[in-house]
C-alpha cells in the first residue's frame, strides 16, 4: 500500500477561523485533507459552512479521522485543539473555548459534577486493562500491599486516580495508607523516571510507552475494578446551535473507530506520527485498549453513574449525581455500524 504523509493546512483553512483560536493560544486547526479516501457523509444546508472545535488528547480523535479518510470532503471548518490530558479538554469546554471535547467516564463524573454546562453525546467502550498502575522495573513493589506507606501520582479527578482507590479498597488499603500526588502526565512521567514517586496510575500511550520501553511495569490494571468508557460531550450551546455540525462529526468518529479495529498497524502508524512515538508503541497502546463505538445507552449511563457514585463516596464528588440528566441520546448512530461493532468487540 503506498504511504501517505499528512498533508499541509491550507492557507484558506488556516484563515477561516483558526487565527483568532491560535491567538488565544487554545485550538490548533485540522488537517485541509484525509490521508485515506473513504467514502465521505454529504454536504446539506444545515452542515455546509460552519466551524466545529473540538478539544482532543494526544492527538487520538485526530490521527484515527485522518488515517481512516473520514477527514475527506467535510462541508465545514474542524478545528482540533490538542491537550495531554482529560481535564485540560474539559476545562476548555467548560470555557466555552471548544464546542465538543473527548475524555474518559471518570473527568466527565468529576466535570460535570461540577457543573459542566455540556452534555454526553456519543460513547466508546475499551478494555479495561489499559489502565495501569506502574512501578519502575526493578521496583521492589510487588503487590498492591506494598504500596503502603508510598507515594502514588495520578491526575486529579481520572480514571488513574480512579484506579488508585479502586485498588486500595480491593486489598484492604484506603488513600490514607498512601500519599497521593496529584500531577499532570508529563510532570508524573518525570516524577516517576527520577524515583520521586513509587508509583503512577496513568492510561494507554503512557503505560505502553513505559512497558515498550522496558522501563516500567504494570502493578495492577483496571480489569475488574472499573469501566473505561469514553465520551464525546458538547456545550449546550453547541448543541442547540451546531447540532448538524456535531451529529456528522460523532458519526465520523464512530466509523473511524471501526476501521481502526480491522486495521491496527495502518492506524498506529499514523497515530504514531502524529504524537511521537514509535510504531511498536502506538501498536501496543492501541491494542491495550481498542476503544469501539456504542450507543449512549442506558449501560453507559447506568456505567456513568457507577463512576459518579464511587467517587460520592470517597469524597470527591460531593453533590448529588443523576447520570441521565448529562446524557443527550438524540444523536444517534447507525444501527449497521453498532452491530459490526458490537462483533468486533
Amino acid at each position: 500500500m503506498t504511504e501517505h504523509r499528512p498533508p499541509t493546512l491550507s492557507r484558506r483553512r488556516l484563515l477561516s477561523g483558526a487565527g483568532k483560536a491560535a491567538a488565544a493560544g487554545l485550538l490548533a486547526p485540522a488537517l485541509a485533507a484525509p490521508l485515506l479516501s473513504r467514502p465521505a457523509f454529504a454536504a446539506t444546508s444545515t452542515t455546509a459552512g460552519g466551524i466545529l472545535k473540538v478539544g482532543d488528547q494526544r492527538a487520538t480523535i485526530r490521527s484515527l479521522l485522518e488515517a481512516s479518510g473520514q477527514l475527506k470532503d467535510i462541508p465545514y471548518t474542524l478545528e482540533f485543539a490538542d491537550f495531554p490530558a482529560a481535564a485540560p479538554v474539559l476545562e476548555a469546554l467548560n470555557a466555552g473555548a471548544i464546542d465538543a471535547g473527548f475524555a474518559g467516564d471518570a473527568a466527565h463524573a468529576f466535570a460535570l459534577s461540577n457543573g459542566l454546562p455540556a452534555r454526553i453525546i456519543s460513547a466508546a467502550r475499551s478494555d479495561p486493562g489499559c489502565i495501569g498502575l506502574l512501578v519502575r522495573k526493578d521496583s521492589p513493589i510487588r503487590t498492591v500491599a506494598d504500596l503502603k506507606g508510598r507515594t502514588i501520582t495520578a491526575v486529579r479527578g481520572s480514571i488513574g486516580n480512579y484506579l488508585v482507590v479502586a485498588a486500595l479498597k480491593a486489598n484492604g488499603l484506603s488513600v490514607n495508607d498512601v500519599t497521593l500526588a496529584f500531577l499532570q502526565p508529563t510532570e508524573a512521567k518525570s516524577a516517576f523516571s527520577s524515583g520521586t514517586v513509587d508509583a503512577w496510575a496513568i492510561w494507554t500511550l503512557y503505560v505502553a510507552q513505559e512497558v515498550v520501553a522496558g522501563t516500567g511495569r504494570v502493578l495492577v490494571d483496571g480489569r475488574g475494578l472499573l469501566n473505561n468508557n469514553a465520551f464525546i460531550s458538547a456545550t449546550d450551546v453547541a448543541i442547540a446551535q451546531k447540532r448538524a455540525l456535531l451529529q456528522d462529526y460523532v458519526a465520523r468518529v464512530a466509523a473511524a473507530r471501526l476501521w481502526a479495529l480491522g486495521n491496527v498497524e495502518q492506524y498506529a502508524r499514523i497515530w504514531g506520527d502524529l504524537v511521537k512515538v514509535t510504531p511498536d508503541v502506538a501498536v501496543a497502546a492501541f491494542n491495550l485498549e481498542r476503544f469501539r463505538p456504542v450507543a449512549v445507552d442506558d449501560g453507559i449511563v447506568a456505567d456513568l453513574q457507577t463512576t459518579a457514585d464511587f467517587y460520592t463516596g470517597i469524597g470527591v464528588i460531593q453533590k448529588p449525581f443523576t447520570a441521565a440528566a448529562h446524557a443527550d441520546r438524540s444523536f444517534a448512530l447507525d444501527a449497521d455500524l453498532l452491530a459490526q461493532s458490537a462483533r468486533a468487540g
